[in-house]
This record gives structure tokens, sequence and C-alpha cells, in this order.
């Protein structure tokens, strides 16, 4: 995720997103109460975005089954 929002840094900077995922744990991403320093440099590199993590089953996630096939 830290490294999608990089890459598209000049279509994301001063917008709000939503990113649609699969995996469940990235919605808890910012209420970890001792983060690791792997993801707290990864949540510090998205710090300054405004955007919400939405979970989607996998099996609803219709666009990224499509790109992946």
């Amino acid at each position: 995720l830290a490294w999608a929002i990089d890459k598209c840094h000049v279509y994301l900077y001063c917008t709000d997103f939503v990113v649609h995922t699969d995996h469940h744990p990235l919605q808890y991403l910012d209420k970890a109460k001792q983060p690791c320093s792997r993801v707290l440099r990864r949540s510090q590199i998205m710090q300054g975005y405004l955007f919400e993590v939405e979970y989607i089953k996998g099996s609803e996630n219709v666009g990224a089954e499509y790109l992946t096939r």
C-alpha cells in the first residue's frame, strides 16, 4: 500500500481517496498499539495522505479478480 501511494503521489496528494482491499488487517493499520519498525516506517510514508481503507471480501472484489487473469 505504501509503495502504491508513493508511486501515485502526483494523483493522490491533497485528495481524499478510498483503498479497497481484501486484506482485512489493513483496516487496523493506524490502530496498532506497538507496531514493528517496518509497519511504523510505512505508516509514516502514508501519514500525509487522506484516505480510508475499506475491506471487501476477495470473492466480491471483481476488479482485482479481473486484473489477475
